[in-house]
């Protein structure tokens, strides 16, 4: 069996996001025509008129119902007018855009802000602080599907506050737009003109609104756009440069770094730091992936980018010996080099910290999306896959230790998920517990580098098959 086929993830994806659809589809039909006794198109056609209650709850509750937006907004406008239908739309899609942001803001509490925290610190508190103007532009000129917002705005922990107010008046010329459609006695130019010309007005009215708000602090909207521009691609442009090294001490072994998924090399910064400051030659590669920065190349791939960037450093500097201390994904990459790629000859150490070995069932978040055709990671990474699979069936060379931290408190990860179980050398494997580390806080957390810097200054054979010091043992006791 294939260890990865690209063509079965296709494949796999599309049948995955086929019986999504056809399942909403299902749901929204038998719902609707419930309602409507015949069909959707009968309920607009003949004038589905709803009182303030049943609207409300029905308009509340279509996330839950898949049902567009645009379909409560044309009800809106036959049940209560143009005016009437408008104010009910705006309110309701306040209602029913909080029950899918409630529900992705925990989500974004767990994971989403800690890794804004370790790869984009600046721009996270750059979009907190003009949270609401995102959400007002974005609900203004929609040019994504409401309910995906939603779900955006919760993933990246928003203000609620933000959230709510911006909808309202974000979603009022929309909302005109779809209840001034169906109103009688009109014809369709008149309508189209009115509703067009009301709509401008809000657009304009809203954009002169957010300048004059802009001047009155100093800058203008065009100006603070542009400058939001270019402080968040000053930032990825930042994570993606590398210091090249030329001072490598070829007695010294080096020690490289690998970040997780969709990670940058700004998430070593600080690990970088601290082991530099221990005494270790540190170094790391941009790994590339989603422009050119976040890291969503398959393992396999980067794996063997991986060996032909460790062949060009022995080359050019005579390195001996090199240690891997690897973060996620990360550890997945490092292991397949050295047990599949050859990558024994040159690394006898890898120290993981809350790798998926048996893969994340947060791979399923891309692989219900069209992400899942172009992410081959996610397809590798998911709970049983071949590749997960084939890695634990791999030898272990002789000689080489594999240090895994894990920890109860690694949402990704969780506990022993993050020790590697090699069916034919477990003696190699050495798992350690840092049981109240979360996943990014192995990055950055000094109790932990003070760990992985004893790991890497322990000789090879000093410790028993699957033993750790105890002088490691009590440094990760202290780990709170």
């Amino acid at each position: 069996m294939a260890v990865y086929s690209y063509a079965k993830q296709v494949r796999a994806v599309f049948l995955i996001e086929l019986a999504i659809l056809l399942t909403a589809l299902t749901i929204a039909f038998l719902f609707w025509t419930n309602v409507c006794d015949e069909s959707l198109k009968s309920c607009i056609a003949e004038g589905l008129v709803l009182g303030p209650v049943s609207f409300f709850l029905l308009a509340t509750l279509r996330p839950l119902i898949f049902t567009p937006f645009i379909f409560v907004a044309l009800v809106s406008g036959d049940s209560f007018g143009p005016i009437g239908g408008t104010i009910m739309t705006a309110i309701t899609a306040v209602t029913s855009c909080l029950i899918v942001f409630a529900i992705t803001k925990v989500v974004g509490k767990k994971m989403a802000n800690p890794w804004l925290k370790s790869n984009l610190p600046a721009t996270l508190t750059f979009i907190r602080s003009q949270d609401y103007k995102i959400v007002f532009a974005l609900r203004l000129i929609p040019v994504l599907p409401f309910d995906l917002l939603s779900f955006a705005f919760g993933a990246l922990d928003f203000r609620f506050k933000s959230v709510a107010i911006a909808t309202f008046f974000g979603v009022l010329p929309e909302a005109y737009l779809y209840a001034h459609m169906l109103t009688p006695n009109k014809t369709l130019m008149s309508s189209t003109l009115v509703t067009l010309s009301t709509i401008a007005a809000c657009i304009i009215g809203s954009l002169l609104f957010l300048e004059f708000i802009s001047r009155r602090r100093g800058k203008g909207l065009w100006a603070s756009s542009r400058a939001m521009y270019r402080e968040i691609t000053y930032e990825v442009r930042t994570n993606n440069d590398i210091v090249k090294r030329y001072d490598f001490d070829p007695n010294k072994t080096a020690v490289l770094l690998l970040y997780g998924f969709f990670s940058s090399r700004r998430a070593l910064t600080v690990l970088e730091r601290m082991l530099t400051q221990r005494g270790h030659q540190v170094f790391s590669f941009n790994l590339g992936g989603l422009f050119g920065t976040f890291f969503t190349k398959g393992i396999i791939e980067t794996a063997n980018f991986v060996d032909y960037k460790i062949r060009r450093q022995v080359k050019k500097y005579g390195i001996k010996e090199f240690q891997v201390v690897a973060h996620s994904k990360g550890g997945l990459v490092a292991l397949w080099w050295v047990l599949k790629l050859g990558g024994s000859k040159y690394c006898k150490k890898i120290i993981t910290m809350g790798t998926p070995f048996v893969g994340t069932k947060y791979t399923y978040l891309a692989l219900v999306t069209p992400l899942g055709f172009f992410w081959r990671d996610v397809w590798q990474m998911r709970p049983g896959s071949e590749f997960l699979k084939s890695i634990k069936e791999a030898e272990i060379p002789q000689g080489v230790e594999i240090y895994c931290l894990h920890s109860e408190a690694d949402k990704v990860s969780k506990g022993k998920k993050g020790i590697f179980l090699s069916r034919t050398s477990p003696g190699s494997v050495r798992p350690i517990a840092l049981n109240h580390i979360s996943h990014f806080e192995f990055l950055y957390r000094k109790d932990v580098s003070d760990v992985i810097s004893q790991i890497l200054n322990q000789k090879p054979g000093e410790n028993p098959p699957g033993k750790v010091s105890s002088k490691i043992e009590d440094l990760a006791n202290q780990v709170k």
